[in-house]
């Protein structure tokens, strides 16, 4: 249960006068204490699913272990002698930032201070608003297919909002202005919907299968009827198949759609971890004639295993965070609802 359905149950308990009451029901502590701790949680668990489940897992998107071009500009880099070379190719290649989720945190933090984990959050929830401003029209007039035809079009259409927030996410901290960050309209939707189109759909469908499942199965719908074992199993079983869906179908094309926008990085933007912008000579440059981005088959292909299995690995910890979080919510509540109790 969300933290919201959490607020609610709280609340109707209180509102609601067929439910019985403690006899101390006037002393408004208790319902501020429990209120104060379900706005705490779903403060925190907002929090962790933006800087790791949303910036941390970008970053991981994009990081080359080995890129074959990678330059960091520094004012006082130093000069390695000649005779230490040999050395230094003989040590073994650094473990990639993203490897490790206190690695990440601490080279972000590094990087940009300790805002660094809400990168880019502003233009995150504008365009969320975006995207629900322009979908709810036809949301509002339509069945539900109506509605997931309608933020399918919204996302193409505001795919370059999606784009400007990668690149603030993958680059070093910046003194341009938030409207400067946002590329140019017609001219990046032209080159990133064939990628937005693809993760808009798959997004939907990973969504909305278990969904779909559920309700034509009655696992919620006929809970009461259904014995424990029956619901329990049926639970695990659609959380199976969210997780199948996506890592075979929708990771696959979030991380193309991401790696596509950060082909698309502007020269002047400095990427804050390994990252080749060439892809291994496969990007073009406007410049010379080529389209200035790599394609949906070449962004997938360049992403190799063992960059893969990393970014599985962190999506796998954040999680357990996010696990960890929701256990302890609930410990707590658990917890102050039976102090509560035996004080009355």
């Amino acid at each position: 249960m969300s933290a919201l359905g959490a607020l609610a149950l709280v609340r109707r308990g209180i509102e609601n006068p067929d439910v019985e009451q403690p006899p101390n029901a006037s002393n408004p502590l208790p319902v501020v204490i429990l209120s104060l701790t379900v706005v705490l949680f779903a403060a925190a668990l907002s929090c962790a699913s933006y800087s790791l489940g949303k910036v941390v897992t970008t970053i991981a998107a994009v990081e080359d272990p080995n890129p074959d071009v990678y330059v960091r500009i520094e004012n006082d880099t130093p000069v390695v002698p000649e005779s230490a070379l040999d050395d230094v190719e003989s040590l073994p290649p650094p473990k990639p930032i993203t490897s490790s989720l206190r690695a990440t945190v601490r080279h972000l933090n590094a990087r940009g201070g300790r805002r660094s984990l809400f990168r880019g959050i502003i233009l995150y929830i504008l365009t969320g608003i975006a995207i629900n401003v322009v979908s709810y029209p036809a949301s509002a007039a339509f069945n539900i297919v109506g509605s997931i035809l309608a933020r399918f079009v919204a996302e193409i259409l505001l795919a370059n909002l999606r784009v400007g927030w990668i690149h603030i996410v993958i680059s070093e901290p910046s003194k341009k202005s938030l409207w400067s960050r946002i590329p140019v309209w017609r001219k990046t939707v032209v080159k990133i919907a064939p990628a937005a189109a693809i993760r808009s759909a798959v997004a939907q469908i990973v969504t909305f299968v278990p969904i779909l499942i559920a309700n034509h199965s009655g696992i919620f719908s006929n809970a009461l009827a259904n014995t424990p074992k029956t619901s329990l199993s049926g639970g695990f079983g659609l959380v199976a198949l969210h997780l199948v869906l996506y890592v075979l179908v929708q990771m696959p094309a979030e991380v193309t759609f991401i790696r596509v926008a950060a082909s698309m990085l502007p020269e002047d933007d400095e990427s804050i971890v390994p990252f080749d912008r060439s892809f291994g000579g496969k990007v073009t440059p406007e410049i010379v004639g080529g389209q200035g981005k790599i394609g949906i088959v070449d962004a997938w292909r360049s992403f190799g295993w063992g960059s893969r299995m990393r970014f599985l690995s962190v999506v796998g910890k954040v999680f357990l965070v996010q696990v960890a979080l929701g256990a302890a919510f609930w410990l707590l509540l658990a917890t102050e609802l039976v102090i509560i109790s035996s004080s009355n």
